[in-house]
């Protein structure tokens, strides 16, 4: 698993679903949005990676990344590298020990 920030990229041998939507060009590569500060996560190189999405916020997010790998940027974090595969992309989650309950972590 490789982490940036809340968000979270975990190595599947999974194929990617098929209703979801690839992203990645049309959106300039944006992986996940930043809630509280308007950053996003994104692929530095767009053509060494494809992202893929729901088409409603929440919904699954994966990101292929072609056999020379690639660069995740975002404005607040260093950039990480993903090695070629499938990730499937995840919001990290946090618990609020004073309200007993789990919550997802905002970037």
């Amino acid at each position: 698993m490789i982490r940036q920030g809340d968000v979270l990229f975990i190595p599947t041998t999974d194929a990617i679903p098929e209703y979801l939507t690839e992203r990645g060009k049309n959106e300039k590569g944006i992986v996940m949005e930043g809630e509280a500060t308007g950053h996003h996560h994104r692929i530095a190189n767009l053509e060494a990676a494809e992202v893929f999405r729901s088409g409603w916020a929440g919904g699954e997010s994966f990101v292929r990344v072609s056999d020379q790998g690639v660069s995740i940027v975002h404005e607040e974090h260093a950039p990480v590298q993903l090695p070629a595969g499938n990730y499937r992309v995840k919001i990290a989650r946090e618990y609020d020990y004073l309200a007993n309950a789990a919550r997802f972590s905002r970037d």
